[in-house]
């Protein structure tokens, strides 16, 4: 029997579905405050709002809210009708759409809900399980099944032999120079040339010694991260260049030849770090935790790879969101602010931040391609923007998760870093590059290219 959604009802109902929810008991086993939903624009009437007595994965009491759950609750969170009906219809996620500002939180710390980012799904997930109609609507809400194995409505096209039959460098077109892709190209040969045995690191090997053991422990695992971040990166770049070439695409496998030499410097600066400086020759895999394995142990392979056998749009939309948005655009953003804060605030190992700085740079460059070549997919194929979609927002609790646990590791950190500073810092980074994204659906490819070019202008 269907309910309206956020009546006393289907509230009432939705107790049931959270407390059989083994995987909501297990995501929220240690969130502990109670929660207040409101629903906004609802034809000719007023707002509804419900109050979830949430804690330690179990809900206590489940109601329509009351004026003192409305002024007194920790969390509140509200959005317009059509935004929970696409919620449960399984088109929203709900982290993804509170750090895009598509679920408003009026009350409470959006750090705090990131780290409840699978409780948050899985309260949603449960909601699914009634059977909703909103007001005003007869149609019965409920999640859609997903239409292929990708689980993004994506299909894989037969592949080509790759056989020439032309070269555009000796046709009449010759060189796009113009294009975004040959911008970066020239961005790189001019700000890319940087050795990594040139740094100078004289300096931080003194600094070294003056850190305490917590200190240096906490400088070796956020260089373990990235030394074997930068080993992935570099392995498994090639299918992407390789599914670029197939498209005879030349300017963009030209940007890409210097992006896989850049991360092959990357790769080689931290490890000289660790030799050099901190001289650790321990096995580092220690610091891996399990987010962090699943992003760079099998995603961001499993994503490249795929590109093997399938270069669809699909496929390189899937890699490059994986790579250029989550990787480099989120989690290691999120750590060039962190060597900042325990370096260049405490004036420590000049020789470190400039590599940081060099790496920054090149990584600027690489995810204004993956920008380009995402926004390039969409605009071309709008209906890509699902494949997009699902994959920033199924990798977002991972990247999260690895920061997470970054935190989880130590009970109190050195150089004054705080987790809130740092998922804030990630999530504002996410919210940027999705509605970047999201924009490029309305625009034309010239129009695309023209605002990026004013881009590239400032790397």
């Amino acid at each position: 029997m269907p309910f309206e959604a956020f009546s006393s009802e289907w509230t009432t109902h939705w107790i049931s579905e959270i407390n059989n929810s083994a995987d909501y008991r297990s995501a929220a086993s240690n969130w502990k405050w109670p929660l207040v939903l409101t629903m906004t624009d609802i034809p000719e009437e007023q707002d509804r709002s419900i109050y979830l007595d949430l804690f330690e994965g179990q809900c206590r009491d489940a109601r329509i809210a009351t004026a003192n759950d409305l002024a007194e609750t920790p969390y509140r969170i509200s959005a317009g009708m059509d935004v929970w009906q696409r919620l449960l219809s399984g088109e929203l996620d709900p982290i993804s759409s509170l750090m895009r500002g598509k679920l408003k939180l009026q009350r409470g710390k959006l750090f705090t809900l990131a780290k409840y980012g699978n409780a948050a799904k899985q309260l949603v997930i449960s909601a699914r399980g009634l059977e909703t109609v909103f007001p005003n609507q007869s149609e019965v809400t409920q999640a859609e099944p997903t239409v292929s194995a990708n689980g993004d409505g994506s299909v894989i096209p037969p592949s080509t032999n790759g056989v020439h039959s032309s070269f555009k460098t000796t046709s009449a077109a010759g060189l796009d120079h113009d294009s975004l892709p040959m911008q970066l190209y020239q961005k790189a040969k001019k700000h890319g040339i940087w050795d990594p045995r040139a740094i100078n690191m004289e300096q931080d090997r003194k600094d070294w010694q003056t850190l305490n053991e917590l200190e240096k422990e906490v400088l070796i695992h956020l260089t373990s991260l990235f030394q074997a971040g930068e080993e992935s990166v570099t392995l498994d770049l090639l299918p992407l260049m390789m599914a670029i070439a197939k498209e005879g695409r030349i300017e963009e496998e030209m940007y890409l030849s210097t992006f896989l030499w850049e991360e092959a410097k990357h790769t080689e600066f931290f490890r000289r770090f660790l030799d050099e400086v901190a001289e650790e020759q321990s096995e580092l895999d220690r610091f891996h935790s399990p987010s962090y394995r699943k992003l760079f142990y099998e995603e961001l392979p499993l994503a490249m790879n795929a590109l093997l056998s399938d270069t669809s749009p699909s496929a390189q939309v899937r890699a490059s969101v994986t790579y250029n948005m989550v990787v480099e655009g989120t989690l290691a953003e999120t750590g060039y602010q962190a060597y900042f804060k325990m370096l260049k605030e405490n004036n420590l190992m000049p020789g470190m931040q400039e590599g940081i700085l060099m790496l920054k740079r090149d990584e600027s460059r690489h995810i204004a391609y993956g920008l380009y070549l995402l926004s390039r997919l969409v605009s071309e194929q709008p209906e890509l923007w699902q494949v997009l979609e699902h994959q920033m927002n199924r990798l977002l609790e991972v990247a999260l998760g690895t920061i997470n646990e970054i935190f989880d590791r130590y009970e109190e950190l050195p150089f004054g870093l705080k987790l809130e500073d740092f998922l804030d810092f990630a999530m504002t980074q996410f919210s940027h590059r999705m509605n970047r994204l999201e924009k490029a659906r309305q625009q034309t490819l010239r129009e695309l290219v023209q605002e990026q070019t004013s881009m590239v202008d400032e790397l």
